[in-house]
């Protein structure tokens, strides 16, 4: 039986945005139920702020509550710096425990693999990380992410079946 899965994400530029609209009309075809989550900052900052606050390791802002309502989480997230602020914060408030989290990060520079090593650090305390999609901005520029989302999916797809 297939089950439902949150598809919880933050986007700045709107790239991390456009890949988890594509993986919830993916999972949808598959039979899957998603619950589309985004994380809001309650306040807005100007990005200069965004990039101090990227440098200071587990910095948190204030979010929008996001309610958790399935054991399987997609969390994506863009990567910055060294912290990443909303998901930080969305990090520290959620109950993580007994859940698998898919984590998606898109990025546009490099250092991607010690970013999500980081975060999957922090996940793991609570929740149980089994796979990473790393999605680099021209691929998402250039459409060629849907091709990535979907052989991922397919890769992982057993592990979201109950």
């Amino acid at each position: 039986m297939k089950k439902s899965v949150d598809l919880i994400y933050f986007s700045w530029t709107g790239n991390t945005r456009k890949v988890f609209e594509f993986l919830q009309d993916e999972l949808e075809r598959r039979g899957f139920v998603t619950n589309l989550k985004e994380i809001k900052p309650k306040r807005d900052y100007p990005y200069a702020f965004w990039l101090i606050f990227s440098f200071i390791p587990n910095l948190a802002v204030e979010i929008n509550s996001v309610e958790i309502s399935s054991k399987v989480i997609f969390l994506g997230m863009p990567k910055w710096t060294f912290n990443c602020p909303p998901i930080t914060a969305f990090l520290k408030k959620a109950d993580l425990r007994g859940k698998t989290v898919f984590l998606v990060i898109t990025y546009g520079g490099f250092d991607e693999k010690r970013y999500a090593k980081s975060m999957v650090e922090k996940i793991k305390k609570s929740g149980f990380v089994p796979k990473i999609l790393l999605i680099k901005r021209k691929k998402i520029e250039s459409n060629e992410y849907k091709a990535i989302v979907s052989e991922w999916i397919n890769e992982i797809e057993d592990l979201m079946i109950t």
